[in-house]
């Protein structure tokens, strides 16, 4: 009796101490020996659940199996599982590796099977599960071949795939995804492979698994969607667009295909045609932010900008904090030159959304609006998040570099102004000295070198730049005087305006 009870033990703590894959192993293997057509298993924590029937001459009875890994199991927690409208007719059977409290055993009856540890100790021993499990540890390839697979362990390896690509584990994805597929080949097996492999980067070997899946089934919309996003991922546009033809052919109502499809239309530029799409998505569903928000962007393209905005503005009601619809309606002000309202909405996209998009747009709208400290702040923060995006490197040089030389050229600008106003002293040319008074420096200049109207135009756009200004002045007067002036451009501002001095005063 105390061997027998040490092996109960022993046996006890080994199944306590399993990984939840090998427990949830177990259980579907004992619940197939007992007779149990497994349907489909759900694992999550310590908890296995198997839909199951049990076939008897004429009948077949539906149960839920539920084993707990667990020390006490209350009332409470067997309520939570049982009893609710859409299972009171089924069959369930409860297996613990503890007890049930006093109160648990109060709900056991014709539908409701409730069996402690000791019953699961005899289960395992009645089926020869005992003795393997208290081997010491063989190759799994020896446990393996122990017993066929059933339909239940293939349902089991998907699920455990599902689960990890949602989790984002992609490498145990694809390990579990292998295990179902060397059960057997089934098509909801393929496809989730391509998924994983889409994932993982992997998107030209997951072509041939779905056009095997495709050739078994062609009207497969789902494999033609998966298909369609592999072909884009890797930029063959066409035939994604062709994929995704295929899709809305065999299901008319497959709202992913239609949006995908638009996408793909708006990349070629064909926005009539995306249009067209995201009005059969919504169609099928309406309340998809994303629908209406690209819907907005083919409507810009058609220059339709009320319809637009509105659009986005629908986006937004569905889901206020779809950030795309806000800075979709930035880039929509920005380009009606409505500065203003572009710098609201992108700053409702930055507080859900901070990205280098949304900053470098506020940079351009702080540059419209003679905010050059600002843009610079905002061009700053978006090369935090992407170090490499030249268009706000591009900016931020231009910006900088103003910014550098404002004082030295502030400087070139004041001593232009002198120059000017000495030789209109000399000239006696009251008007000239007026205007360098007023410091309509450009009207000076042309007064006092005759340089053309277009030069003075051209002068007036760069009066910030004033180093530009000073080259400018200085290249008409030595023309005008035939004097030889070098390359000014690498000339110090300094050196400039001594030289404008010099052709001023020969």
């Amino acid at each position: 009796m105390k061997g027998r009870e040490a092996s109960s033990g022993e046996l006890r703590k080994k199944i306590l101490e399993m990984d939840l894959e090998s427990f949830a192993r177990l259980c579907n293997r004992l619940a197939s020996l007992m007779g149990f057509k497994i349907r489909k298993s759900v694992y999550r924590e310590d908890v296995v659940v198997l839909d199951a029937y049990m076939h008897i001459p004429g009948n077949a009875l539906h149960y839920v199996i539920v084993f707990l890994r667990k020390e006490k199991v209350s009332k409470e927690e067997l309520l939570d599982m049982i009893f609710s409208e859409e299972t009171v007719e089924l069959r369930w059977m409860i297996i613990t590796t503890g007890e049930f409290e006093d109160d648990a055993k109060s709900l056991e009856s014709d539908n409701v099977t409730l069996m402690e540890w000791r019953d699961f100790d005899r289960l395992l021993t009645n089926f020869g599960l005992k003795e393997d499990l208290l081997q010491e540890k063989r190759g799994e390839e020896a446990r393996e071949g122990r017993y066929l697979p059933s339909a239940g362990e293939l349902d089991s390896m998907l699920q455990w795939a599902e689960e990890f690509l949602r989790s984002k584990n992609y490498e145990r994805a694809l390990e579990y995804v292998n295990r179902a597929l060397r059960i057997k080949e089934t098509s909801r097996a393929k496809k989730l492979k391509a998924e994983i492999l889409f994932k993982m980067g992997r998107g030209e070997e997951a072509i041939p698994l779905l056009t095997s899946v495709l050739e078994e089934n062609v009207e497969d919309d789902s494999a033609w969607l998966l298909l369609g996003e592999i072909l884009e991922e890797i930029g063959d546009y066409d035939e994604a667009e062709k994929a995704y033809q295929q899709c809305v052919r065999f299901n008319s109502r497959n709202v992913a295909c239609w949006i995908n499809r638009g996408n793909i239309m708006l990349q070629q530029d064909k926005y009539q045609e995306a249009l067209l799409c995201y009005e059969n998505a919504l169609k099928i569903r309406e309340d998809l932010p994303e629908i209406w928000n690209n819907r907005g962007i083919a409507l810009k393209y058609l220059g339709k900008y009320d319809e637009a905005l509105q659009s986005y503005n629908t986006a937004l009601k569905f889901n206020p904090d779809f950030a795309d619809a806000y800075l979709n309606k930035a880039y929509l002000y920005f380009d009606r030159r409505k500065y203003e309202k572009a710098q609201n909405e992108v700053m409702e996209y930055l507080k859900r959304k901070s990205d280098a998009r949304g900053w470098v747009l506020l940079a351009q709208i702080y540059l419209k609006r003679g905010r050059r400290k600002d843009a610079e702040d905002a061009l700053q923060e978006a090369l935090k998040l992407e170090p490499g995006n030249l268009e706000a490197r591009e900016l931020l040089k231009r910006i900088s570099w103003t910014d550098r030389d404002r004082e030295k050229m502030d400087s070139a600008l004041k001593e232009m102004r002198e120059l000017l106003r000495e030789f209109a002293k000399e000239k006696g040319d009251k008007e000239l000295g007026e205007l360098v008074e007023k410091n309509e420096l450009a009207g000076a200049l042309k007064r006092a070198l005759s340089i053309s109207k277009e030069d003075i135009q051209r002068l007036e756009e760069e009066n910030t730049e004033l180093r530009e200004s000073l080259i400018l002045a200085i290249k008409h007067i030595a023309k005008e005087k035939g004097a030889r002036i070098g390359n000014v451009k690498r000339m110090k501002n300094k050196t400039l305006a001594a030289l404008l001095k010099r052709l001023l005063e020969s």
